[in-house]
């Protein structure tokens, strides 16, 4: 078994690089953070947010870290598999702080089929203990339908039909 947890430590540790260096790391986490997802790895996941992190996923609000691992297991526990590829990311560092915003895509297998979703994400980061980690990360889905309804629903308003849920539309995201 890979330990994804010494991957976290070693790729978003502050160095003396500068800002480019520190623009990696944080890229790196945002990556790290779609393959603990991926894995249902909570202990890397622990690793990734500061302790008075505030997770906003979908407008499901956690504050703390206890509260945004909850908020990742209840998430998770609902999905079979998960593949989160991520895409584009682009980041600000100013000194121990940033910003970034990023899109992803998913594959989701859950009891009652095949999902696929796309994501955006609007990050803030902080440093703790000599590591770059999130303080705030907003997740809202572009899109998100059983992957037998992608055509259709793709160009439609309400573009989040997860399975079991009433269609709606994105909220407050970059692609409204």
């Amino acid at each position: 078994m890979r330990d994804l947890s010494s991957w976290v430590r070693a790729r978003t540790e502050v160095t003396q690089d500068g800002a480019s260096a520190d623009r990696e790391s944080l890229r790196d986490l945002a990556v790290l953070y779609a393959i603990a997802v991926d894995a249902h790895d909570l202990d890397a996941l622990e690793l990734m947010f500061a302790p008075d992190a505030v997770l906003d996923r979908d407008g499901e609000i956690a504050s703390g870290r206890p509260a945004v691992l909850d908020l990742l297991a209840a998430s998770m526990r609902g999905f079979r598999r998960m593949l989160h590829t991520p895409e584009t990311h682009v980041v600000h560092v100013s000194g121990q702080t940033g910003e970034g915003i990023a899109t992803a895509h998913a594959e989701l297998v859950t009891g009652r089929g095949v999902v696929v979703a796309a994501h955006e994400y609007e990050d803030s980061y902080v440093v703790r203990d000599g590591r770059w980690v999130f303080a705030a990360r907003r997740i809202r889905f572009v899109y998100a339908t059983r992957s037998d309804l992608y055509g259709e629903v793709l160009p439609s308003d309400d573009r989040i039909r997860l399975p079991g849920d009433a269609p709606r539309a994105i909220v407050g995201g970059w692609f409204t």
